[in-house]
């Protein structure tokens, strides 16, 4: 019966197709609803892991921006030895800070940080490491080089795409003021661009990375630090971590332990796993629907053939099989077109439909600017094909528990007769 269910699914091969098509949709949906979730999920952990284990080492009293009004005090190069050597403590980065205006009220961030370590954002390195949309990252081999990656708030100020990129430069000019930046004497310095980041935070794609040796002889800071970002082994290590740097420096240092990662996951990955179970039950109660009407019109379409088989000795339970095999096919063959649409358009719908249907629910720093941090894969790991799977078989049961209980309570001489 369960081989009869499968051939009879090609007896109409119009309605085949037209329901094949029906069933893909939703099918792409959930694909893509998990794909979207699965990319933030992947955000917030990686803020766990490079942002909520550290702290951020300030003056005391200063942001630490070289040329910011009232906020030039940096921290001696001395922290930086005294962080490495307290106990607990995995990895040192330090980082250096300067402003430049650029149109009207506004400014970017120029940042130095040693290639290849963690490029952190505003304030507390919020968006962790943002990821690099065009060109390349800063490598050992542009230290002391004059090169930059911006992010994609500075690229759109200073109109530099993915097509000029590779001719693309930056010049500082460093005696240009603003009402927090005062001007510094120094020569002006143009930098060539190598590579544009997305932060998924609208100001953290205001800023401009370089290498600490290169702001160093740019801004003319032999020494000392803005920002130093000490890491604990664990986030178990931290508490005693913190103690140990207050009482090392004592009041020469704000020390801060950032909890970026907990306001993104209580906003944003809430928010968007909240809208990708809505989403998720909606396609999947479309693919139900789906699957009750055409189940529906086969039983009455069949029902004659339905009583000569239970005439023929066929029970009713058997010829429900056949339907529900039917029903399970139709169901797998929708989801595979679906997902044959998601493996070629994959990792591109995703981004614009989060940016459509999710980004308006968001927090107001993180609208504009995640869909670019993102980086939704067409695959699907075993967790998620596992779940996708399952969603299909519950959508063909369900979708036919009607069809088949009219099938199981129908005679054989009321069917015959049917007609």
């Amino acid at each position: 019966m369960v081989l009869l269910g499968l051939r009879n699914l090609f007896r109409a091969k119009t309605r085949l197709a037209v329901a094949v098509l029906l069933l893909a949709l939703p099918a792409f949906l959930l694909l893509v609803l998990q794909a979207i979730l699965t990319a933030v999920e992947t955000h917030t952990e990686t803020l766990k892991r490079n942002v909520d284990n550290s702290l951020q080492l300030r003056a005391r009293g200063s942001m630490g921006h070289v040329n910011m009004q009232g906020n030039e005090t940096i921290l001696p190069q001395s922290a930086l030895d005294t962080a490495i050597r307290i106990p607990g403590v995995a990895a040192v980065e330090q980082y250096l800070l300067a402003m430049t205006p650029t149109e009207g009220h506004n400014f970017a961030m120029i940042v130095g940080v040693n290639p290849g370590e963690t490029r952190r954002l505003e304030s507390h390195g919020e968006a962790g490491n943002p990821r690099i949309v065009a060109g390349r990252d800063l490598t050992a081999a542009d230290r002391g080089q004059r090169v930059a990656v911006i992010g994609q708030g500075v690229a759109r100020w200073a109109r530099i795409t993915s097509d000029n990129l590779a001719s693309a430069t930056l010049t500082l000019d460093l005696k240009r003021t603003h009402p927090v930046i005062f001007a510094l004497e120094r020569p002006p310095a143009t930098l060539r661009i190598v590579g544009v980041y997305a932060s998924g935070y609208v100001f953290g794609d205001m800023q401009l990375f370089v290498p600490i040796d290169t702001f160093r002889e740019i801004y003319g800071v032999p020494e000392g630090i803005s920002w130093l970002f000490v890491r604990a082994v664990s986030a178990d290590r931290l508490p005693e971590v913190e103690a140990a740097l207050r009482r090392e420096l004592g009041e020469a240092a704000d020390i801060i332990a950032p909890i970026a990662a907990a306001e993104f996951e209580r906003t944003t990955t809430r928010a968007v796993r909240r809208f990708s179970a809505i989403g998720s039950a909606l396609a999947a109660a479309l693919m139900v629907i789906v699957v009750f009407f055409v189940t529906l019109i086969n039983v009455r379409e069949r029902t004659r053939e339905i009583g000569t088989l239970m005439a023929l000795g066929a029970s009713g339970a058997g010829v429900a099989a056949s339907f529900l095999a039917e029903a399970l096919a139709l169901a797998a063959l929708g989801a595979t077109a679906g997902a044959a649409v998601f493996a070629v358009a994959g990792s591109l719908v995703p981004g614009q439909l989060f940016g459509v249907a999710v980004s308006p629910f968001l927090p107001a720093q993180y609208k504009d600017a995640l869909r670019g941090a993102l980086a939704p894969a067409a695959g699907l790991g075993p967790s998620g094909a596992g779940w996708f799977l399952l969603a299909t078989a519950f959508a063909a049961c369900a979708g036919s528990a009607w069809g088949l209980r009219q099938v199981v309570k129908l005679s054989p001489v009321e069917a015959i007769r049917h007609e």
